[in-house]
C-alpha cells in the first residue's frame, strides 16, 4: 500500500523543510487516511489549493453581474386584447372562460384576473414545485382550446412570469414635434437592439401611429355604402400577395403581388366603387385620412418637454455591466453627435451604477472585514498560522465562484449578501483545526505530527458542526413565493463556501501547518515583537480562564438551576419584547432607489388636461422640498419625469411583466435624485417632505408615494370579496375609513370606484321584426362609434392599425348615437332611436377577480416609525374584519402583497425547520453516542436568538426576514461552539475525571477557540454593521444578527452549556441511584 511511508524531499518551502515520518519516529500505520495524506503530500495539497483558486477566479470572470437574480414566479399569464370592449363584456366572454378553462391544470394553487375596457388578463399562480414549462405547454393547450371567443377577440398570449426588470432606461426628450420624438426614439431603439450585448428593448410613453379613415355619414349615404363596406374596400385595396413561381429551366423566379399601402396617400388612392357613369370613386373622395397617431390621452415630459423613452432588459446569461456599457457607448458615438437641434437623449435610470456602487461596498466591507479578521487571529495565533487561516478563507470563496457557475446563480445583491454572511461564520472550522493543531505544538509534537494528530483528532466534530450549519441553512431552499425564489442564491452560497471550507480545512490547511516553527522558536525583530504582544494577550486569556471564567464554571456547575432560570428569564423576556412590539418588525427592509414617485389618480371620467395640472402641482411641490434641502445653497439637482395616460394593470412588484393601459385619470411623477453618496438626506425623506409639502389636491381619488426599488408589494394590502356589489362596495369604504383613521397610515386607495357613464343600447322587438339581428346590428354601432380594423400595416418595427368610422364631430353626443342610420337587411335605412332603447348608465372601468369571484382592493403604506403593517394588519382583523364575517356570511378577504408573502413563507418554515432540528440532531447524535446531549448542543440556538434581539434593540432596528436569515448563520456558528465544548468535555470525562472536573477543564479547554471564533465572526460583520451608506442600510439586520448574536450567545453558552451537562450528570446519578 502507498499510504504514507514515503519520504517527501520536495516541498514547496525548499529541502530544508523537508518531512520525513522517520524523522519524527512516527510510524506509518498511526496515520492513514485522506487528512494524513493530503498533509503529508504538499504537491497534491497545493495543487487542490491552486485548482480552486485559478478556477475560481476565472469561474468569477465568466459570471454575469446583475442587480437582482431573474427568477420564475411560478406564475402564467393570458392576456387577450379584444379592442373596444366594455369590463363587463371582457369578464363574460373573455376572463370567465379562460378561467373555467384553466383550473384542469395541474399545479394551479390561485387565479387571479383583470377585465379592462379592451383587454382581459389572467395570471395562474402555481404551487412552489411545479414544473413551469410543462405549466406553461399545458396553459397554452387550454386556452388554445377556447373556441367561443367573440369574433373581436385577438389571438390570446400565454407568457410565464419572471423577475425581469429594466436595467436601463433612456429618455429622448426635446421641444419638437411628437413625431420627431417618436421617430427618433424608434431609431435609436433600432441601433440598441442592433448591439450584439442586448437582447430585448422597448420604447413605451409615446403613442402608437395609427392611420384613422373618417367617412361622413352624408357621403355613406349618398353612395349607399356602410363603413364595413368602406373597410372591406380598404383591406382588398391594399395587400401583397404571393402567388407562386415559374421555372424557366434554369432557374425558378417567384410571382407576387404588390399593392401594400402604407401611408395617407397611398389610402387615399384606393377605388372604393364605380360610379353610375363607370368612373372609379377613390376614398380620398369620400373621406378624410389621418395619417397620424391612435385616438389616446397618452403623453410624457421630461424636465417639462416631450419625451419618450426606452427600455433596456436584461435576460437570462447576460451581464447588466457590459449591457450599460454598450448602450452607452452607443449613444455616445452613434447617437449624440447626430441629434436635430432641441433634442437631447438622457440615462433616467441605469442599474449598473446601482450594481457597481453596492458591490463595491460590499467588497470594501468584506476586505475590511477579512483583515480585522486576520488581525484577531494573529492576536491568538502564529502570524504563519493566520494567514493560512485567512487563505483558506480566500480560497474557499474563490472556490465558491465555481459552484455558481455550474449551478446558474449571477452576481447579484443576494449572493453577494451571502458571502458577507459567510465571512462572519466560515472562519470557525478553519480556527477550530488551527488551534487545535496548535496545540498539539505547544504539546511538543512535531510539524507533520501535530497537523496529522490536531486535525484527525477534531475531524469528527468538524465534519458534523459543518453538517449542521448546513442543515440550517437549507431551511433557506425551500422558502416559497416569489422572495423565496430571488433569494435562492443565499443558502446556494453560503453552503457552497461552508462545504468548500470544510475541504480546505480537512485536506489543505494542515499540510501547511505542518511546517510552523515550534513555539517560542527566535524569529525577526518584528516576528519577536508580534510574539510578545501574543503572549501578553495569551496571558490576558490564561488569566481570565483561570480565575473568572473558572469561578463562573464552578458556580454554573454547583448551582445549575439557578443559570438555567435565569437564561429562562431573559428568553422569556426577549419574547415579550417581541410579542408587545417593543421592536419594529419589518418582514422585508425596503431597498432604496435613487427614483422617489408618486402616482395619482383622478376619478373616472376626469379629463387628461386636469390630470396634467395636479401632476404639474406635484412637481412644484417636490422642487420646493429640493430647495428647502439644499439649505440655501445652490439648489439640487433632479431630473423630473411626468406620465399621464398610462398605467400597468397586475404588475408585479418584483418585475414580472406588465400590460400598459391608456387612462387619461392616471398620472406619474418621477423625481430622480442624485446618487446617494450625493447627497445628505434619503429617498424615503424626499418622499416624506414631497407628501407633506403637497398637502390634498381637491377631486384627487388617491395619491400614493415611493421610495423604494424593490418590494414584494405595501405592507397593508387586502383583497375583499362578497356576491352583491354594491355591499362589496360599502364594505370597501369602511375598511379604506378605518385605515385613514389609523396613526402612520397613509396613502390609503382602493381599485373600486363609481365607474363611467356610458350609453347602453337594446334592440326593440320592432328591430327583430325588420329581421335585424343583434350581431349585424352591433357590428354596425361599433364600426361607426369605436371604428372597424380594416387592416394592419407593418411600418419599421411597429404594427399599425388602420380604423375606418366617423369624423370625430359625429361621433360625439348621444343625439349621435340616437341619429344614426341603420341599414336593414332588406337595404332599408333606419335611425337607431326607431329600432333600440339608449339609456345612460355607469359601468366599471376595472373588473378585478381572485378565484372566480369579483374582489375589490385596499391598499395602504405605513410609517414604520410609528406602526408596522404587521400591527396594522392585525389591528383591522381584530376590530373589524372578524365582525363583518360575522355580520356577513358571504364576505371574504384575503391578505396580498408583503402580508400574503410572510403568510406563505411562515406558513412553510415551521415544518422545514422542525425537520431541520431533526437532521441537526441525528447529526449530533451519532457522533456522541447519546439522545440527550444533542438537546443540550441545541439549547444555544435560542441563546443566539437572544443576542441578535439586543443587537436590534442597539442599533435602532426593525426585526425581519433578513434578520431571520442572520440568526441561522448564528444558529450554525453557536451550535458548533456548543458541539465543540462538549466533546471536549467528553474527553475529559474519558481520562477518568469526575463529573464536575471534567466539565470545568472541557469548558477551559475549549475557551479559547469559542473566544477567538465569536471576536473573528463580530468583526467580520462588523464593517457591514456599523455601515452608514444608504445602499447596504437593508443588510444591517442581517449583519447584525451574525455580530451581537455570537457574542451574546457565547458569554452565555459558556455557562448555560456546562449548567445544563451538570444538570444532566446530576438526573442520571439520581436515577441510577434509584434503580440500584
Amino acid at each position: 500500500m502507498l499510504w504514507l511511508r514515503c519520504e517527501i524531499s520536495h516541498s514547496i518551502f525548499g529541502p530544508e523543510q523537508s518531512i520525513s515520518f522517520q524523522e519524527r519516529n512516527v510510524t506509518a500505520g498511526e496515520f492513514r487516511g485522506p487528512i494524513a495524506y493530503m498533509a503529508a503530500n504538499p504537491v497534491a495539497a497545493n495543487l487542490l489549493m491552486g485548482f480552486l483558486l485559478v478556477v475560481g477566479l476565472i469561474s468569477a470572470v465568466g459570471l454575469p453581474q446583475e442587480f437582482l437574480p431573474e427568477a420564475s414566479l411560478d406564475r402564467i399569464q393570458v392576456v387577450v386584447p379584444y379592442p373596444g370592449a366594455a369590463p363587463s363584456e371582457v369578464e363574460e366572454l373573455i376572463v370567465r372562460k379562460i378561467e373555467e378553462q384553466i383550473q384542469s391544470v395541474e399545479g394551479v394553487k390561485r387565479i387571479e384576473s383583470s377585465a379592462a375596457e379592451g383587454l382581459g388578463s389572467v395570471i395562474a399562480e402555481f404551487r412552489q414545485g411545479t414544473d413551469m414549462n410543462r405549466a406553461l405547454a399545458d396553459m397554452k393547450a387550454q386556452v388554445d382550446s377556447i373556441l367561443t371567443f367573440p369574433v373581436g377577440a385577438e389571438r390570446p398570449e400565454v407568457r410565464e412570469i419572471t423577475s425581469r426588470q429594466s436595467i436601463f432606461r433612456l429618455v429622448v426628450y426635446g421641444a419638437v414635434s411628437e413625431r420627431t420624438i417618436k421617430e427618433l426614439t424608434s431609431r435609436i431603439e433600432d441601433g440598441i437592439l442592433a448591439l450584439p450585448e442586448v437582447s430585448f428593448a422597448e420604447s413605451s410613453g409615446v403613442r402608437d401611429y395609427e392611420i384613422s379613415i373618417e367617412v361622413p355619414r352624408d357621403r355613406l349615404r349618398a353612395l349607399g355604402l356602410t363603413l364595413e363596406d368602406v373597410a372591406l374596400a380598404v383591406r382588398l385595396g391594399s395587400l401583397e400577395l404571393s402567388a407562386g413561381k415559374i421555372s424557366t429551366g434554369e432557374e425558378e423566379i417567384r410571382i407576387r403581388t404588390l399593392g401594400q399601402n402604407y401611408g395617407q396617400f397611398d389610402f387615399e388612392d384606393i377605388v372604393v366603387m364605380t360610379g353610375p357613369n363607370g368612373a372609379a370613386v377613390r376614398l380620398g373622395e369620400i373621406a378624410t385620412v389621418h395619417d397620424a397617431f391612435a385616438d389616446s390621452d397618452l403623453s410624457t415630459r421630461f424636465n417639462g418637454q416631450p419625451a419618450a423613452r426606452i427600455n433596456v432588459f436584461r435576460t437570462a446569461g447576460e451581464d447588466v455591466l457590459d449591457i450599460a456599457q454598450a448602450v452607452r457607448d452607443y449613444i455616445d458615438t452613434e447617437v449624440t453627435p447626430f441629434l436635430p437641434e432641441g433634442v437631447a437623449v438622457s440615462i433616467w435610470q441605469d442599474d449598473s451604477v446601482d450594481l457597481r456602487g453596492r458591490v463595491n461596498l460590499l467588497i470594501e466591507n468584506a476586505a475590511l472585514g477579512l483583515f480585522l479578521v486576520f488581525l484577531a487571529l494573529g492576536l491568538f495565533l502564529q502570524i504563519r498560522l493566520a494567514m493560512w487561516v485567512a487563505l483558506g478563507l480566500a480560497v474557499s470563496f474563490t472556490g465558491t465562484f465555481v459552484v455558481m457557475q455550474v449551478l446558474g446563480v449571477s452576481i447579484s445583491m443576494f449572493s453577494l449578501m451571502a458571502m458577507v454572511l459567510a465571512l462572519g461564520i466560515v472562519v470557525d472550522d478553519a480556527i477550530v483545526v488551527g488551534e487545535n493543531i496548535y496545540a498539539e505544538r505547544e504539546k511538543g509534537a512535531e510539524g507533520l505530527a501535530a497537523a496529522v494528530q490536531g486535525t484527525q483528532r477534531i475531524a469528527g466534530p468538524v465534519i458534523f458542526s459543518i453538517l449542521t450549519t448546513v442543515t440550517a441553512f437549507s431551511v433557506l431552499l425551500t422558502v416559497p413565493g416569489p422572495i423565496g425564489r430571488i433569494g435562492l442564491s443565499i443558502p446556494i452560497v453560503v453552503i457552497a463556501v461552508l462545504m468548500l471550507s470544510l475541504v480546505e480545512s480537512l485536506l489543505v490547511l494542515p499540510n501547511h501547518l505542518a511546517h510552523l516553527p515550534k513555539p517560542g522558536e527566535p524569529g525577526t525583530g518584528l516576528g519577536r515583537a508580534v510574539r510578545r504582544t501574543q503572549a501578553s494577550v495569551d496571558a490576558s486569556v490564561k488569566r481570565f480562564i483561570d480565575g473568572p471564567l473558572d469561578r463562573a464554571l464552578r458556580f454554573a456547575t454547583a448551582a445549575p438551576s439557578v443559570v438555567l432560570a435565569a437564561t429562562l428569564s431573559l428568553m422569556l423576556l426577549s419574547v415579550t419584547i417581541v410579542v408587545t412590539g417593543m421592536v419594529r418588525y419589518e418582514f422585508l427592509p425596503q431597498i432604496e432607489g435613487d427614483i422617489v414617485s408618486a402616482n395619482i389618480e383622478m376619478p373616472v371620467g376626469t379629463p387628461s388636461d386636469r390630470t396634467s395640472d395636479v401632476a404639474l402641482q406635484l412637481e412644484a411641490a417636490g422642487q420646493r422640498v429640493l430647495q428647502a434641502l439644499s439649505g440655501g445653497a445652490e439648489p439640487i439637482s433632479a431630473d423630473v419625469s411626468v406620465t399621464v395616460g398610462q398605467t400597468a394593470q397586475l404588475f408585479d412588484p418584483l418585475g414580472g411583466n406588465a400590460v400598459e393601459l391608456p387612462r387619461g385619470h392616471i398620472g406619474t411623477v418621477e423625481f430622480r435624485l442624485p446618487p446617494s453618496d450625493l447627497r445628505d438626506f434619503s429617498s424615503t425623506d424626499f418622499q416624506n417632505l414631497w407628501r407633506e409639502e403637497a398637502g390634498e389636491f381637491p377631486g384627487v381619488r388617491s395619491l400614493a408615494f415611493s421610495a423604494g426599488a424593490l418590494g414584494l408589494g405595501l405592507p397593508v394590502h387586502l383583497e375583499l370579496s362578497h356576491p352583491d356589489p354594491e355591499r362589496l362596495a360599502l364594505i370597501a369604504d369602511e375598511v379604506a375609513a378605518n385605515l385613514e383613521s389609523t396613526s402612520g397610515v397613509f396613502d390609503v386607495s382602493t381599485n373600486h370606484d363609481e365607474g363611467v357613464q356610458e350609453l347602453q343600447i337594446e334592440l326593440k322587438p320592432a328591430g327583430r321584426s325588420l329581421d335585424v339581428t343583434l350581431d349585424d346590428f352591433a357590428r354596425q354601432v361599433r364600426a361607426a362609434f369605436f371604428g372597424t380594423e380594416a387592416l394592419r400595416v407593418q411600418r419599421g418595427r411597429e404594427e399599425m392599425r388602420v380604423f375606418v368610422r366617423l369624423p370625430e364631430t359625429e361621433r360625439n353626443s348621444p343625439a349621435d348615437i340616437e341619429n344614426y342610420a341603420v341599414r336593414t337587411p332588406h337595404g332599408g335605412v333606419l335611425p337607431l332611436g326607431q329600432i333600440a332603447d339608449v339609456a345612460l348608465a355607469r359601468s366599471p372601468t376595472t373588473i378585478h377577480r381572485l378565484d372566480e369571484r369579483r374582489v375589490i382592493t385596499v391598499t395602504a403604506n405605513v410609517d414604520s416609525a410609528v406602526i408596522t403593517g404587521q400591527q396594522v394588519n392585525g389591528n383591522l382583523q381584530r376590530n373589524l374584519l372578524a365582525g363583518l364575517s360575522a355580520e356577513y356570511p358571504d364576505f371574504l378577504y384575503f391578505y396580498g402583497g408583503e402580508q400574503r408573502q410572510q403568510q406563505e413563507v411562515y406558513e412553510t418554515l415551521p415544518m422545514t425547520v422542525f425537520f431541520a432540528f431533526l437532521v441537526m440532531y441525528a447529526l449530533m447524535a451519532i457522533p456522541f453516542g447519546s439522545y440527550t446531549q444533542p438537546l443540550i448542543v441545541m439549547t444555544a440556538i435560542p441563546l443566539g436568538l437572544v443576542g441578535a434581539l439586543i443587537g436590534h434593540i442597539l442599533l435602532d432596528l426593525s426585526l425581519g426576514f433578513t434578520s431571520l436569515q442572520g440568526i441561522i448563520g448564528v444558529s450554525g456558528v453557536v451550535v458548533n461552539d456548543s458541539l465543540m465544548m462538549i466533546k471536549f468535555i467528553n474527553n475529559a470525562r474519558e481520562r477518568g475525571l469526575d463529573p464536575r472536573d471534567a466539565i470545568i477543564v472541557g469548558a477551559k479547554a475549549r475557551f479559547r477557540a469559542i473566544l477567538l471564533t465569536s471576536i473573528t465572526t463580530f468583526l467580520g460583520v462588523a464593517p457591514l454593521m456599523f455601515e452608514q451608506s444608504i445602499q447596504t442600510q437593508h443588510l444591517v439586520p442581517l449583519a447584525a444578527s451574525v455580530g451581537f448574536g455570537v457574542v451574546v450567545a457565547t458569554a452565555l453558552l459558556m455557562l448555560v452549556v456546562p449548567a445544563l451537562v451538570m444538570l444532566q450528570y446530576n438526573l442520571v446519578s439520581v436515577l441510577k441511584t434509584r434503580t440500584a
